[in-house]
């Protein structure tokens, strides 16, 4: 039985909404997390808000949730294995504890993110059986990639492949936070609602309150330390950049499975006292890093959206992002304009790196270029035009919103 804890704010006079995601900002951190924290919290001061997740937080409640109605589910099983990845049982767990909570409440509607899939199937079914309008979000669509995700593991791959192209058409209404998913979506084959793209965001004013690091750096990174990141081929970039300046500084930001890992290739290539491994900072925290740093590097292979190179560009440091064809991070950037897209290789990531280091007139004015790029992404825009979905979904079953209202007030 889910526990529902309302965590502030009034209730809302026109829409209940409900985000089921089983990870909770700022107890976990992401950009799915960040997403739907920010949405949730924004939507509260015009409507009802709900959020399904695991009962995550202990006796203090998120004050980032102020305003929202939390439903949690129980007590989550450990989301990552012992490799790194998303563990199958923590997704079927989060699936078949959720569904009571969504069977029972009374909701206009449903916004679910689509991975993981199983509680995605179970939020569809959930739908279907109370009859209220689905809004999925798509933050990543895999398809060939499960084949290089699990090369060791064929038929698992195989299933989970087909998984997600199962729940590819589900919703009353489809959001990709970027075009690059979009694309992904609709080029497996038609069906299924129009994909509306409407990206993460940022807080502007958060940013502009932030004070920079007291320790400055020449290159950030900011992230899960996991193997996608490719974090080894910033520390072998770095290790090409010091011969020319021994006194380049480099902060990782960000912890994970592959952390112990990165410190012994630091200390493998002589760059331990160039290289800062921070562990995991707070939200202005990471704004004060990226703001006391001249350039983020973002060797990362796999991104759906990219929300630290929106924050980067927002903080003034060039973002410079590698190429690849499973990223969607290279689509927030204009090459030369705003920020550098590179090779994904440690060397092509060390001279887009030292040539921008090496032209300090060159980086100030993409960093002007970038902040007005930034300023185009503000959480509330973003909020706005979920809203428009919101309503827009709701309106398509609007017999069932008008009974389920007049049953709420009776």
């Amino acid at each position: 039985m889910s526990a529902a804890v309302r965590t502030g704010g009034g209730t809302g006079d026109r829409l209940r909404i409900a985000y089921v995601y089983d990870a909770l900002y700022p107890l976990h951190r992401g950009g799915a997390e960040r997403r739907y924290q920010e949405l949730a919290t924004r939507m509260s001061a015009r409507h009802e808000v709900h959020y399904v997740t695991w009962r995550s937080w202990r006796e203090s409640l998120p004050p980032e949730l102020e305003g929202v109605v939390l439903h949690g589910v129980g007590a989550a099983p450990g989301f990552f294995g012992a490799d790194g990845r998303r563990t199958v049982h923590e997704a079927a767990a989060f699936a078949a504890r959720m569904v009571p909570t969504l069977l029972r409440q009374r909701f206009d509607v449903i916004d679910c993110a689509a991975t993981p899939y199983v509680p995605l199937y179970a939020a569809w079914l959930a739908s279907r059986l109370t009859r209220t309008p689905l809004v999925v979000t798509w933050h990543e669509f895999w398809g060939p990639f499960w084949t290089d995700y699990l090369p060791d593991r064929p038929v698992l791959a195989s299933v989970a492949r087909r998984i997600e192209a199962g729940c590819r058409t589900f919703g009353t209404r489809r959001v990709a936070v970027s075009p690059f998913t979009a694309r992904r979506l609709t080029q497996v084959g038609g069906g299924g609602s129009p994909v509306e793209v409407i990206g993460n965001g940022i807080s502007l004013s958060d940013i502009d309150s932030a004070q920079p690091d007291p320790e400055p750096s020449d290159i950030v990174f900011v992230g899960r330390l996991i193997a996608d990141k490719k974090v080894d081929h910033l520390l072998e970039a770095v290790a090409l950049l010091v011969g020319d300046r021994p006194h380049l500084r480099c902060s990782i930001v960000g912890d994970g499975p592959e952390r112990a890992a990165l410190e012994s290739l630091a200390r493998g290539l002589h760059i331990e006292r160039n290289v800062r491994f921070t562990g995991p900072i707070a939200g202005s925290a990471v704004f004060g890093a990226l703001k006391s740093s001249a350039m983020l590097a973002l060797p990362s292979v796999r991104e759906g959206f990219g929300i630290t190179v929106v924050e980067a560009q927002a903080c003034g440091a060039v973002p410079v992002v590698a190429r690849s064809p499973l990223s969607a991070a290279p689509d927030l950037v204009r090459d030369g304009v705003d920020g550098v897209v590179c090779e994904p290789t440690p060397r092509a990531l060390a001279a887009a790196l030292g040539d921008l280091l090496a032209a300090p007139e060159r980086r100030a004015a993409m960093r002007e270029r970038a902040r007005e790029a930034a300023a185009e992404r503000e959480w509330r825009v973003v909020a706005d035009r979920m809203e428009g979905i919101y309503k827009s979904a709701v309106t398509r079953r609007p017999q069932i919103a008008r009974i389920r209202r007049a049953d709420a007030d009776a």
